[in-house]
């Protein structure tokens, strides 16, 4: 049993604090991480029950989410609308699994039970009655009342100052986000439930048929879990992968991709789609080259000005399915985030393209199964149609953060895709 005190990072959003890391760090990302930065690892109280239908985790591991480190590295703009729904101070870390340290008096959970996170503080865990329409059809992602009931502002565990995240050795949830474990399903593999149901979801927003062709614009976590998905539950569907780095595309391969092509240069790119889909290149000259026909959907995991200026110009135009005599358009499905710059849009509106956002995951209908994402990840695992922890590449202590986080920022140098934070406890390393 652990003291009154714990170790965890504390994230603490202060003007002073900001500029100071924003300035150290235009010498080198370890300015980010400076002492008189935002992140600290401090000695804090233990998190207690909030209600009786809550419960209090020891974590056992946690990932490293692209949203964490574009935070600690100060990637975003200070007007982002979504500061409305948060709070401060913050202990970050929403891709938790842990064991039950202890329950309130209304759970079924059991102290000792397995169990990863479902990090979304929607109605339920803010004791709101009646739950709102979204909340009522399974959508809690766009849940009405992120800024209400009885805790703090915040959209999921590790943005509300109340419901403090896995970058601490424990947290609290809700007995509705603490999602038990199967047996057969290890610590890995839990892990990775919340990012593979954030590519899964997107996928869902799609009419993805055989001969579908895909394209895969990044492959972090977000684009390798898209590319596994659609080449190991969906049948005779084309991906093309769109890589940074040859780490990424030896991990691209291995996971199934037909063809992966480096994102830069981005006229070699849009060439090589050309040459795959055997379309016509239209030039211009001194301008990037575009296409009229191309790939149906394209997965878009980064969303920066320059992959949402390629995306648009590589994804079909509008045209008639032969199959059903309905009109149809190329989509873009949105899932990164990234800060907003102008960039050059016209084949958007020129091809009638479809540009649709992603937002996270909830209860999803697929192979005629109505269940929360987790779910329907637990049983590919166990039905031996995937797995996709070879792409889980570093691991640290908490207390060696500041290299946890170089890792997950500068994957070049460190071939990193995901990193996490592993912790030590006495429950033993089972599964």
């Amino acid at each position: 049993m652990w003291g009154s005190c714990i170790k965890a990072l504390l994230y603490q959003y202060k003007l002073s604090k900001l500029a100071l890391a924003r300035i150290a760090g235009l010498f080198s990302l370890r300015g980010f991480l400076t002492k008189l930065g935002p992140l600290r690892l401090k000695e804090l109280p233990k998190p207690t029950i909030k209600a009786n239908d809550w419960v209090i985790v020891e974590s056992k591991q946690c990932g490293i989410c692209g949203s964490d480190h574009k935070q600690v590295f100060l990637d975003g703009n200070r007007d982002n609308s979504m500061t409305a729904l948060i709070s401060w101070p913050q202990i970050l870390g929403h891709e938790a699994v842990g064991y039950i340290e202890e329950v309130g008096l209304k759970t079924n959970l059991k102290i000792g039970e397995r169990v990863v996170l479902n990090p979304w503080i929607s109605c339920l865990p803010r004791g709101i009655k009646p739950i709102c329409k979204a909340c009522q059809i399974g959508k809690n992602t766009l849940c009405r009342n992120f800024n209400k009931g009885n805790l703090t502002p915040g959209i999921h565990t590790g943005n509300s100052s109340d419901v403090t995240g896995g970058f601490s050795q424990f947290f609290p949830a809700h007995d509705s986000m603490a999602i038990p474990i199967p047996d057969d399903i290890s610590w890995d593999q839990a892990m990775l439930s919340d990012p593979f149901s954030v590519a899964f979801h997107s996928i869902l927003k799609v009419p993805i048929k055989p001969g579908s062709i895909c394209a895969v614009y990044g492959c972090g976590n977000l684009g390798l879990l898209t590319i596994l998905i659609l080449k190991k539950i969906y049948k005779d569907v084309q991906v093309l992968a769109i890589s940074r780095f040859p780490h990424q595309t030896t991990m691209a391969k291995k996971y199934g991709a037909d063809l992966v092509i480096y994102s830069s240069p981005t006229n070699e790119l849009v060439e090589k789609i050309a040459d795959y889909t055997q379309c016509d290149v239209y030039h211009l000259k001194n301008k990037k080259p575009w296409l009229i026909e191309g790939v149906d959907f394209l997965f878009d995991t980064v969303a920066s000005p320059e992959t949402l200026e390629i995306g648009i110009r590589i994804v079909r135009a509008r045209k008639k399915d032969v199959e059903t005599d309905k009109l149809s358009s190329g989509v873009i499905v949105v899932t990164g985030v990234s800060s907003p710059h102008r960039y050059e849009w016209t084949p958007w509106y020129f091809k009638e393209i479809k540009i649709i956002g992603s937002n996270a995951f909830a209860i999803e209908e697929f192979e005629g199964y109505r269940k929360h994402a987790y779910f329907h990840y637990f049983r590919f695992l166990q039905e031996g149609r995937l797995d996709p922890t070879p792409m889980i590449t570093h691991r640290f202590p908490l207390e060696n953060y500041k290299k946890a986080f170089l890792t997950a920022r500068a994957q070049k140098k460190y071939r990193s895709i995901k990193v996490a934070f592993s912790f030590n406890n006495n429950q033993g390393d089972e599964n």
